[in-house]
């Protein structure tokens, strides 16, 4: 009876046992499960860090190579993205001030990839799983005409620049209206002057000035004023009222120089080959450096190396006249094939490249292929609108008079292109 009562107790102490292994066992999944959701609810997974964008000021001497460099890319890879890049950037235009956004992983640190914003376009290259990828997208910007408006108290430069204008505006008016003012002595205190320039507002916030369409002043009391106008050719120029040009169609000389160092002729001896031969061209003496102007609106037919003229700019101009500028140090950043050019605009800086002995500018005039003496031409007249084109300009003149006389400085809006 003993035994029976001490099996007994122990047969229960047994069942409880394994009842409560049975009851963990069972547990355990259960508990594993709850302990899972607890840690995804508690401990979320990590995120990646958005990458960072590194604004880089380009400064004097500055390229993207260096730029790229300096966030620690391997030469090989920093080549490989402006490569990537080239055919979609113009790295010419990229001037000093120009800004570069670099995009980083803030974890590593590591070069994630690069943005460039010129005029009206966005360059970007960045990293995927196959290699560097380049792309390009047009950002949206809205044409906008403003007027200036200001007295003289000092100078022009001075009194434009309070009433707003750029020193690159003033410098504009004082082109437009070479022929006309001098503006070292013309103005007087009290004298009013009126500009309408164009300007281009983009979607990213940049407000980019662009041409002078209207401007008047009054040196003197005696009114001078000038409109822009462009041709059904796609060529453009200033014009007073009455739709003459302000400009004869050529600039005399297409740069500031020292000296002619050799003139037109037949017969010359060529100061490296020693050879007699023709030299019809003008070689115009002046410091490395100097810019060099196109002499006459017109487009541009060839810019680069060409043999001995070094770094060469060919200009095809109206009623087959043509302008050639060689040994150039650099060529101007805007200038390349197909592109269009104003009187006055720099196409070039005076440098010895090509067959040149010092530094110096080759100027050679041609018309209908033919070279002629440049200093020998009798320049063509003052060029007047007419016809279909005279009625053209004046609705365009009333429509700029409108905005020079308007009541005070005002912004007009184009249709929105964002």
């Amino acid at each position: 009876m003993k035994f029976l009562k001490h099996f007994c107790n122990w047969a229960l102490r047994a069942a409880g046992i394994a009842f409560a292994v049975l009851v963990v066992s069972l547990s355990a999944p259960l508990l594993d499960t709850m302990f899972d959701q607890q840690q995804q609810i508690d401990i979320p997974p990590r995120q990646p860090a958005p990458f960072a964008r590194v604004d880089v000021t380009l400064r004097h001497g500055d390229t993207l190579l260096s730029v790229l460099r300096r966030f620690g890319l391997t030469p090989l890879s920093a080549h490989a993205i402006i490569e990537k890049a080239r055919p979609l950037l113009n790295f010419r235009a990229l001037r000093p001030g120009h800004n570069v956004q670099i995009v980083v992983n803030p974890q590593d640190e590591s070069v994630q990839g690069m943005e460039v914003t010129l005029e009206n376009s966005l360059v970007r290259v960045k990293a995927t799983a196959d290699g560097w990828f380049a792309e390009r997208r047009d950002i949206p910007f809205v044409r906008e005409t403003r007027t200036f408006r200001g007295t003289i108290t000092g100078s022009l430069y001075e009194s434009g620049i309070e009433a707003g204008l750029t020193p690159q505006q003033i410098l504009d008016l004082a082109r437009i209206f070479e022929y006309d003012i001098d503006f070292f002595s013309d103005f007087q205190r009290g004298d009013v002057f009126a500009v309408v320039v164009e300007q281009l507002r983009y979607a990213d916030g940049r407000t980019v000035g662009g041409r002078i369409l209207a401007a008047q002043l009054e040196p003197n009391g005696e009114p001078s004023i000038a409109f822009y106008f462009v041709s059904p050719d796609g060529s453009g120029a200033y014009y007073d009222s009455e739709g003459r040009a302000l400009r004869r169609s050529f600039l005399r000389a297409p740069l500031s120089y020292v000296r002619i160092s050799s003139s037109f002729s037949v017969a010359r001896q060529h100061p490296i080959l020693r050879t007699v031969r023709p030299h019809q061209a003008i070689d115009y003496a002046a410091p490395t450096g100097t810019p060099a102007v196109a002499i006459g609106p017109g487009r541009v037919e060839f810019a680069g190396w060409s043999n001995g003229y070094g770094n060469l700019v060919e200009i095809r101009h109206a009623n087959g006249y043509a302008s050639r500028y060689g040994h150039f140090s650099r060529i101007a950043p805007s200038i390349r094939k197909g592109s269009h050019v104003e009187a006055g605009d720099v196409v070039g800086y005076v440098g010895q490249t090509g067959l040149a002995t010092g530094p110096h500018l080759h100027f050679e005039f041609l018309k209908d292929g033919k070279k002629i003496n440049f200093l020998a031409l009798k320049l063509p007249g003052i060029d007047r609108l007419t016809g279909g084109n005279l009625q053209t300009f004046m609705r365009s003149r009333d429509a700029q008079l409108a905005a020079l006389h308007g009541d005070s400085n005002n912004v007009a809006r184009a249709p929105s292109g964002f």
